[in-house]
């Protein structure tokens, strides 16, 4: 009997862990996502100043520091927001 309660302890144990790692997984996968998303978001960003710098270009007008600086704020929050996901990353990895 003791060795049958040793085994179903050992398996209780054992799913208990394997349930442990794939939250864990689960968490990583969820902030990763969040991580490409931000980066897409900067692509498009970075795409918008060229935009607004050709365009100036073109119609031979006053360079747009104003939008250029704006959009370069955006971009600095998103940097920060990967960042911070890291460090989630890192804590969900450490537990």
């Amino acid at each position: 009997m003791s060795l049958f309660k040793n085994i179903g302890s050992k398996a209780m144990s054992t799913a208990r862990i394997v349930g442990n790692k794939t939250q864990e997984m689960a968490e990583i996968g969820k902030l990763k996502i969040q991580i490409n998303q931000l980066e897409s978001d900067i692509k498009k960003l970075k795409t918008e100043i060229g935009e607004a710098v050709y365009k100036a270009y073109i119609e031979k007008l006053d360079s747009p520091l104003d939008q250029i600086n704006d959009l370069c704020s955006i971009i600095d929050e998103k940097y920060n927001e990967i960042e911070e996901l890291k460090i989630k990353i890192e804590k969900v990895k450490s537990n």
